[in-house]
């Protein structure tokens, strides 16, 4: 055979099972441009066809996988890694956006929670960021509760990031000011009954309302035991697309083992600053962090 004619044959084999791909994912009511271009995006990725998948990946894409690795564009390629959730026609598909450059898109099969960040670039939708989580019931090891107080230095008075674009700083912080205490949590945590914490251990959390009753709860049934800041920040970089700013930290947990947040902060109705959306991908190979007691007060 030709040499042309093999190269537009292999492409036309290529094409017909990327199609194929297309055919078995789950289809929505109206599909919008952002979902249709997620569905391409994931046949490519499963197929691992590179050529289709870059049409789509960000330049700056990244890819936290259920075991808390996170892959640049080229060392997913490179890893041969393939999303964690298959296409079927069981696979539950939820899309939230936020502003007119973000959209996020979920999806769910069983105790399998795939979360992916779309962006609106001069050159149309690309795939910025996605994380998966494989949920378990319960830890599989066991934490330590800190015997000791331990202030929110940081993040709630500083991290290793400095904010540049207004979106940047305004959404850090209100994020700050969020992780200060619970009632600071509960003004800042969008209201939206969809909006949910998903975390390697434990899935999703139910609604913001059964949130608050739960740590109401636990707060009275350890109105003794010490006060324990948030959870620190190592890294963060974020990404503003003015009327929304996607986020991925690195944040060991006191006692627990350290995770991954991928968040989407935006503005509500009123101009506030809140948690939209966020994902708890916990680094399997962490270890318990701990922490020493009397370290000195950030000013």
């Amino acid at each position: 055979m030709h040499r042309s004619v093999r190269k537009y044959f292999a492409a036309g084999i290529s094409f017909v099972g990327l199609m194929a791909a297309l055919a078995c994912l789950p289809a929505a009511a109206a599909d919008d441009a952002v979902v249709t271009a997620d569905k391409a995006a994931a046949a490519a990725l499963t197929n691992g066809d590179k050529v289709a998948a870059n049409k789509w990946l960000d330049p700056d894409f990244s890819w936290i996988d259920s075991e808390g690795i996170m892959w640049a564009k080229e060392d997913a390629f490179r890893g041969g890694l393939k999303p964690l959730i298959a296409a079927g026609d069981d696979v539950k598909i939820t899309e939230h956006k936020y502003g007119k450059s973000v959209v996020w898109i979920q999806w769910n099969k069983d105790n399998n929670y795939s979360a992916r960040f779309w962006v609106k670039r001069p050159t149309g939708w690309k795939l910025l960021h996605t994380t998966e989580i494989a949920s378990m019931p319960k830890r599989d090891f066991k934490t330590v509760e800190p015997t000791y107080d331990i202030p929110c230095n940081n993040p709630c008075k500083a991290v290793p990031y400095k904010p540049i674009s207004p979106g940047e700083k305004a959404s850090l912080d209100e994020w700050q000011t969020q992780e200060s205490s619970q009632a600071n949590w509960e003004v800042h945590v969008a209201d939206n009954l969809d909006q949910r914490v998903v975390s390697t251990y434990g899935g999703a959390s139910p609604s913001k309302a059964d949130r608050i009753i739960g740590m109401n709860k636990r707060k009275a049934a350890n109105a003794d035991a010490p006060k324990v800041g948030a959870a620190p920040a190592l890294w963060i970089r974020t990404w503003d697309f003015g009327d929304a700013v996607v986020m991925v930290s690195v944040q060991p947990t006191y006692g627990d083992k350290a995770y991954w947040s991928s968040r989407v902060l935006a503005p509500n109705e009123s101009g506030l600053w809140q948690m939209m959306e966020s994902y708890h991908n916990y680094i399997l190979a962490s270890p318990v962090m701990t922490a020493t007691p009397n370290q000195p007060d950030l000013k």
